[in-house]
């Protein structure tokens, strides 16, 4: 149970932090705790519109 959890949190960390860059809402990062769900957000950022923003 617990490596579920931890499993959850490292996809939704990287997810929290890079989707304002991309002009989404940082609540959709949740949705990445489902596998197929942080697949089509990954689709998302890469075929999307680019970066708002430079590097931090």
């Amino acid at each position: 149970m617990i490596w579920l959890i931890l499993l959850s949190v490292a996809f939704v960390v990287p997810f929290w932090r890079l989707l304002p860059d991309y002009g989404m809402s940082r609540e959709w990062a949740l949705i990445a705790i489902f596998p197929l769900c942080a697949l089509v957000l990954l689709y998302i950022m890469a075929f999307g519109p680019g970066r708002q923003g430079g590097r931090r």
